[in-house]
């Protein structure tokens, strides 16, 4: 895979979506790589939109409107709260008048680029370009392999210090309710799916993990339950922890509410009353995470509320299966796995939208948010034993 986090996150991302015309994911991909200069443009890594796509009214369901400033000159764009909503956007973009009868055009790559190229970009050659890149995005897509691939990396296993590994667990996905994970719960102000949003902040943790290790010449190992929008039951979730012999176990959720005014960040252990066989453990792990993402959060907006490290027996279940020790395999180790269970904050609220979801700053934002984790998370597992 590309050096490049962005590029990787599309393709991975592009490689698990369901499209209407598999055989043109290649030629998008390489159209998305040459407006978007593979992922290094501000448009892409600010606002996730690699297609440089103006606003326009048809795109209220899958963007929001910014003021940017292309080569062009100044003009209202799409931002995209994540690169799925990017992907579902790119599409509808071409149901609209300009592109009508591109449908006609989708028996080949070539045939479908020469038809929409003319009109979404009117620059000499602009069609060559784009199916001058098709063999490496080919290449690229080819290397993710699979709709899942479960995500474990190295930063540097010849660095001095081995951290070990830790699973982290963007919580919910797909569209089928499975034991133990729903397919979506919150759904933000602007509306966005709370699994489309931890997915995100989960790769972009993982990014940072592997970033930070290399930078203090440490081996961190990072495995992700999933890299696309899949649902996974709890427990399956859960047993990856104990197939990859992982230090920490960490769950990335977004709590909504009908009550718009509420919002906080808080965090969930596995509480004594639903059997923790390592209890000091996991509340330690849990308080360590938590604040770190608090302060962060409180950097970033002092209107920002701490709800605290708490029992899962008082969360809305009453128990959090994804927790539970026998799901982890930590009655068949010696050194268990420590767990732990965020709720970053209420997207239902419009400050917390407007600033991790929807507004202009809501994708550097992330990137602060999980830094502060991932820190907080290689300091935690610097000493354990």
């Amino acid at each position: 895979m590309p050096d490049n986090n962005l590029l990787q996150k599309l393709v991975t991302i592009y490689r698990g979506d369901e499209i209407r015309y598999p055989n043109l994911r290649a030629v998008t991909l390489a159209q998305w790589m040459l407006e978007s200069g593979r992922a290094t443009s501000k448009l892409a890594k600010l606002h996730y939109n690699f297609g440089g796509l103006k606003w326009r009214k048809e795109m209220i369901p899958y963007a929001t409107k910014i003021e940017y400033e292309a080569h062009d000159g100044v003009a209202f764009y799409c931002k995209f709260a994540t690169i799925e909503n990017f992907i579902a956007g790119y599409w509808a973009f071409l149901n609209r008048a300009p592109y009508t009868g591109w449908e006609e055009h989708v028996e080949t790559a070539e045939d479908f680029i020469r038809f929409i190229g003319p009109i979404y970009t009117p620059t000499k050659k602009y069609a060559d370009k784009v199916l001058d890149l098709a063999p490496e995005a080919t290449a690229l897509l080819d290397q993710v392999g699979g709709p899942l691939p479960l995500v474990a990396e190295i930063a540097d296993p010849t660095a001095t210090t081995d951290l070990g590994t830790i699973v982290i667990d963007p919580g919910h996905g797909g569209t089928v309710n499975m034991p133990g994970s729903s397919a979506n719960n919150a759904i933000s102000k602007s509306g966005v799916k709370e699994k489309k949003l931890t997915l995100d902040f989960c790769l972009i943790l993982r990014d940072e993990l592997l970033k930070q290790a290399t930078k203090s010449n440490q081996s961190i190992k990072v495995v992700l339950t999933r890299t696309t929008d899949v649902n996974l039951a709890g427990v399956d979730r859960a047993a990856m922890a104990f197939t990859n012999r992982a230090k920490l176990f960490l769950c990335l959720h977004f709590n909504g509410s009908t009550d718009a005014s509420i919002r906080g960040t808080e965090t969930f252990f596995r509480a004594q009353e639903n059997t923790n066989l390592n209890l000091p453990d996991d509340i330690a792990f849990a308080n360590d995470v938590h604040n770190a993402l608090f302060n962060a959060f409180k950097a970033l907006d002092p209107g920002s509320k701490n709800r605290g490290v708490k029992p899962d027996t008082e969360s809305g279940p009453g128990s959090l299966g994804v927790m539970n020790d026998h799901a982890l395999g930590n009655d068949n180790v010696e050194k268990m796995c420590r767990s732990a269970y965020i709720e970053a904050e209420f997207i239902s609220n419009s400050a917390a939208d407007n600033l991790i979801v929807s507004g202009p700053n809501a994708i550097a934002n992330r990137t602060k948010l999980m830094a502060a984790v991932a820190k907080a998370i290689r300091n935690h597992m610097s000493g354990m034993p």
